[in-house]
């Protein structure tokens, strides 16, 4: 078992040592506990927009087509994450319950680890 979590464990510990900010290294301390405390037993989760005029998107990458932003302190639920197109160092990108995608860059989670499309 310690095995296995460590495998699991070590692209986040790699993620942690090049994090741009303190921000995303708290994120990947987060996928890290929530793996070892319940691997595959992820649920949608909800999340706060950190930045304001943060645009959300068809697909996760800025070439795809914006279709509305969200302010800071907005409120969403996240569905799943999935990489994308690296945003400030960060490849995560949230799929919402409305259907589009915005980056996980801008999220700060606030009910738990979204669990990986």
């Amino acid at each position: 078992m310690k095995l296995s979590a460590a495998l699991l464990l070590a692209p986040f510990v790699l993620l942690a040592s090049a994090a741009p900010n303190p921000a995303t290294a708290d994120k990947v301390a987060a996928i890290s506990e929530a793996i070892i405390a319940s691997p595959g037993a992820l649920a949608a989760v909800t999340g706060t927009v950190n930045a304001n005029n943060v645009r959300y998107r068809r697909c996760a990458s800025t070439s795809c087509e914006a279709v509305g932003q969200y302010q800071q302190g907005q409120v969403i639920t996240i569905i799943c994450r999935l990489q994308g197109q690296t945003i400030n160092g960060w490849p995560w990108w949230d799929r919402l319950s409305n259907g589009y995608y915005i980056s996980d860059y801008y999220v700060d989670w606030t009910g738990g680890v979204p669990d990986v499309c």
